[in-house]
């Protein structure tokens, strides 16, 4: 028998945004519980408690020494001296690779290796056998493939929706827009400019070309960009692009979140593609924490100081209004309107028809005038919440639908706990899975007048324009509350519930899920 010593060593290069970091944290989960694995999980001091208490939200009492094979530290990339915020952004990750890759070298000479924050000592283990990387670390793949002494395979780990990053990134003889680095790369030759920069201005040099991602319809280039809004793009994009375009490129192998129910079409083609190039392509989604399982419940809460109210004013809702009654708004972890008086025309609808509502402004753009706290507090029916612990929010009875910017993580959550969604799509892969949920799945609406800026144009799905005044937001949001909470929005409910049958039985023994993670195991370690 294998000693715990000898057993094979995965290590994981994870990133700071929460809708990366939470699938990866539950896909380590996934491995130790499934095979005897080392799992060293490299993070950002920032996240770093958060990530532990992700982690352990994947095991119950009697997983506890499996629990034990999994090492979290963080490496050292603060930046003391100030800057500007993009700047600092560059120079952060720049410094985070170069301290990943000084560890990792210790890891490839089975050393131990020493944890920036809690000084704590992590010792020897074998030498990695896979690295797998978030799939906007993509610089790393290339620096550990020239490391002399590395044997490890590199696999993406991509946590977008499959069909938009195939759009973007596959090559345009499979009907990808993925030729689009080469026309920076000359451009930036051509111009003298960093190429990020210049990636930056391409990226968002949005047109009226209608485009098509595998098994969605036909949309225009310009509706991924359909907000103003209050991100950190400029200036940071282009170079995340070209972090996606080296990791499907220089990687091994790539892991895919998405569940192959939610895009099957999406999904094939990905693994097509990867096989031009005799590599592997596994789907293990969805990666959540099953909330059947108290520890997991305990887990969110606890990442929220507002939970314990939350779970009262839900708890109060249930009673008071019945199931299926309440509304939580949600923009994640980064985006945020620039139009804040949109959003409060919407929940102004929302508060005269007496429809309860948890709203969360996690994001650190997020601004809320006093007027419009006095009016929430007033009305006597919303809560509002700085972080809220959203799987728990969307497995209660109370909860009737999800305002969701439809980031993956969040439309892969919905789809999990059986939630329909009410769509306002911001920008990247967002209005992607807007019209994956509303027009493939038919599970959702999607608010169109909340569009801004140069926006305000024909939508190719419906050849109408958006007007994007504030008359027409509260119309069409009556127009949408009022299906949502009646026949049509009963029938979109009871598609998602089949939707989430589909999407939970990847995991059973002998689904998509499960296979993919057995192959992906054997494929990486060398041994079943």
């Amino acid at each position: 028998m294998t000693s715990v010593q000898q057993y094979p060593h995965l290590v994981i290069a994870g990133a700071e945004p929460w809708g990366h970091t939470r699938p990866i944290c539950a896909f380590a989960a996934k491995v130790v519980l499934l095979r005897d694995i080392h799992v060293t999980f490299f993070t950002i001091p920032r996240i770093l408690d958060r990530v532990k208490n992700e982690v352990d939200r994947g095991f119950r009492p009697e997983d506890a020494e499996r629990r034990k094979l999994i090492r979290i530290f963080a490496v050292d990339c603060s930046i003391e001296e100030p800057m500007d915020i993009i700047d600092k952004i560059r120079a952060e990750q720049t410094r985070y690779f170069e301290q990943f890759i000084t560890m990792y070298k210790q890891l490839l000479n089975q050393g131990p290796v020493t944890c920036a924050v809690t000084k704590a000592t992590f010792e020897s283990v074998p030498a990695p056998k896979i690295l797998v990387i978030d799939f906007i670390n993509g610089p790393l793949a290339k620096m550990v493939h020239s490391l002399p002494n590395n044997h490890a395979k590199v696999v993406g780990f991509c946590s977008g929706m499959a069909s938009f990053q195939y759009l973007w990134l596959a090559p345009a003889n499979r009907g990808g827009r993925g030729d689009l680095k080469a026309d920076i790369l000359r451009e930036a030759e051509r111009s003298g400019r960093p190429v990020v920069d210049v990636a930056d201005d391409m990226v968002h040099a949005f047109t009226d070309e209608v485009v098509q991602m595998p098994g969605l319809p036909k949309m225009y280039h310009w509706e991924f960009d359909p907000q103003e809004c209050l991100f950190v793009t400029k200036g940071f994009v282009g170079g995340m692009w070209m972090s996606f375009f080296e990791t499907y490129e220089e990687c091994d192998g790539l892991i895919l979140t998405t569940p192959e129910a939610y895009e099957p079409a999406a999904v094939a083609a990905t693994k097509e593609w990867f096989a031009d190039t005799k590599r592997d392509v596994w789907a293990i989604g969805p990666l959540f924490p099953s909330l059947s399982s108290q520890e997991a419940i305990a887990g969110e809460t606890a990442q929220s100081k507002d939970s314990g109210e939350i779970k009262i004013f839900m708890d109060d809702v249930l009673a008071r209004h019945g199931q299926h009654s309440m509304i939580y708004i949600s923009f994640g972890s980064v985006f945020w309107t620039s139009e804040l008086n949109k959003l409060e025309a919407f929940i102004d609808v929302i508060i005269e028809r007496n429809i309860p509502f948890i709203l969360s402004h996690g994001s650190p753009l997020a601004q809320l005038t006093d007027t419009f706290k006095a009016k929430v507090e007033q009305s006597g029916l919303g809560l509002l919440s700085a972080w809220s612990p959203q799987q728990t929010i969307l497995a209660h009875p109370a909860l009737g639908w999800f305002v969701s910017h439809c980031g993956h993580n969040s439309a892969l959550e919905a789809v999990s706990s059986g939630t329909p969604v009410i769509c306002w799509p911001f920008h990247a892969d967002q209005p992607a899975n807007a019209i994956n949920l509303t027009e493939i799945h038919d599970v959702a609406y999607e608010l169109l007048e909340v569009r801004t800026g140069n926006e305000l144009k024909p939508i190719y799905r419906t050849g109408k324009a958006v007007a994007g005044t504030l008359d027409a937001i509260r119309a069409e949001a009556r127009e949408v509350l009022e299906k949502a909470f009646g026949e049509d929005g009963a029938r979109k409910r009871a598609n998602v519930e089949k939707l989430l049958d589909n999407v939970h039985a990847a995991w059973n023994p002998d689904g998509p899920a499960t296979q993919d993670m057995i192959s992906f195991l054997d494929n990486c370690t060398g041994q079943p």
